[in-house]
């Protein structure tokens, strides 16, 4: 390799170092604003249990049996809930539940309000 070479490559790495701390940075403002915004999600959960409990006679256990009743509705037991594709009463092609507007065929979707299975 030649001299110039050597510094090019150098000077690149630093380039190519910058960058990368760079999108680090981003990165980790990203994750940062999407742990926040969980842990807002997880205060509110519980600040709405609490209200329900409080004035139910709802305990843990309804609230447990309800949570798997949801997770179930996807078919499967994983902790998370999934929204179901459905078919659009237009094209019949399979769309999501979130969408206002087929992907395919751009008519409205039946009703946008059930969107994980169940109003």
């Amino acid at each position: 390799m030649h001299w110039k070479q050597y510094r090019d490559y150098f000077e690149n790495e630093g380039d190519s170092t910058s960058s990368r701390s760079g999108a680090d940075t981003v990165t980790h403002a990203h994750v940062e604003m999407l742990e926040n915004k969980i842990d807002n999600l997880a205060l509110a959960c519980q600040s709405l249990w609490e209200i329900i409990r409080e004035s139910t006679e709802l305990s843990e256990e309804d609230l447990a049996a309800k949570m798997e009743e949801v997770d179930l509705r996807d078919g499967n037991i994983d902790g998370k809930i999934t929204p179901v594709a459905k078919p659009c009463s237009s094209c019949g092609r399979k769309t999501s539940r979130r969408r206002m507007r087929c992907v395919y065929c751009g008519k409205p979707t039946d009703d946008p309000s059930e969107v994980f299975g169940r109003k």
